[in-house]
């Protein structure tokens, strides 16, 4: 099997290694990642600054790009001539679940994959392995184990299971993979297919004064702590905006009713299990253009 592999947290980061490192032992692995990081930037493409592409010793291919500048430029000019069997991206350091996935440079590398017609993942290990580490623990040694576990664990997935073949068979769809951060395989109670859930953010919006004086703002996704247990905002909603509030599911896709899925993705995740969402793109619903039709324009 031919993987081209990518992620958003830059071309140096652990999860990455980790992923090349696994699927090496499966298949050929190529690499192209930004050379920095590019968390948020989700799917979006240079279209104002010429790329430009450097080749580490490892052979990984770092662009000073976006993620999914990475996977366009690899699958129209570097490896026009490579067949890949699937692109995978991540791993990513921390969750993406529910709405992260707008806004995830690693699920946007995934969708521009998808968007040029090859089966697509996007794997995250939630909380990104950045326990707190023991006594005389050098920086990235826990980060490393942890990324290897999660690693592992998509490789098990790829061989263990028929994935692939349905991979292949959703056009426009994108699997989105949260692997439990836990200490081992051991530690991890099954696998669940999901749904995307939502969780409301603590704090969307950070605002400070920087030293000259001027208003500054930081964007955040960070969820508020307890989000799982809360049917709503709660009590702490004075805190987060009401634009996170959304109208109960089933009046946003009608299918949700004829599909057995009884966990969102974070629900999953909490539960120790690893977390399987296909999600769905280039897709109009019957009930939204029916509602539209109804109108006189």
């Amino acid at each position: 099997m031919k993987f081209l592999i990518s992620n958003d947290d830059g071309v140096h980061a652990p999860g990455l290694l980790a992923l090349f490192q696994a699927l090496s032992t499966i298949g050929e692995v190529v690499v192209v990642a930004p050379s920095d990081e590019q968390s948020g930037c989700s799917s979006a493409l240079s279209v104002t600054k010429p790329l430009h592409t450097h080749q580490l010793d490892s052979g990984f291919i770092a662009v000073n790009g976006s993620p999914a500048d990475c996977i366009y430029l690899a699958l129209h000019e570097l490896y026009q001539d490579t067949r890949f069997d699937c692109i995978i991206t991540g791993i990513n350091s921390g969750a993406n679940l529910g709405q992260d996935v707008l806004f995830s440079g690693t699920f946007g590398a995934a969708l521009t994959a998808q968007l040029c017609g090859l089966p697509a993942i996007a794997t995250s290990l939630v909380g990104g392995g950045v326990k707190g580490r023991s006594e005389g623990q050098e920086r990235g040694q826990e980060d490393a184990s942890h990324y290897q576990m999660a690693a592992n664990e998509i490789v098990k997935l790829l061989t263990e299971t028929s994935l692939l073949d349905v991979c292949k068979s959703l056009p426009y769809h994108v699997l989105n993979v949260n692997i439990p951060d836990v200490d081992n395989s051991a530690d991890i109670k099954g696998r669940k297919v999901t749904s995307l859930g939502h969780s409301p953010i603590a704090r969307p919006v950070y605002h400070m004064v920087d030293p000259r004086g001027r208003d500054a703002y930081w964007l955040s996704l960070r969820k508020r702590k307890n989000a799982l247990s809360d049917s709503g905002l709660g009590k702490d909603s004075s805190e987060a905006s009401q634009l996170q509030n959304k109208p109960p599911l089933e009046n946003i896709d009608e299918d949700v009713n004829n599909v057995a899925v009884v966990m969102t993705d974070d629900q999953a995740v909490a539960a120790g299990y690893i977390s399987l969402s296909p999600v769905r793109l280039h897709h109009t619903p019957k009930r939204a253009l029916d509602k539209l039709s109804a109108l006189v324009l």
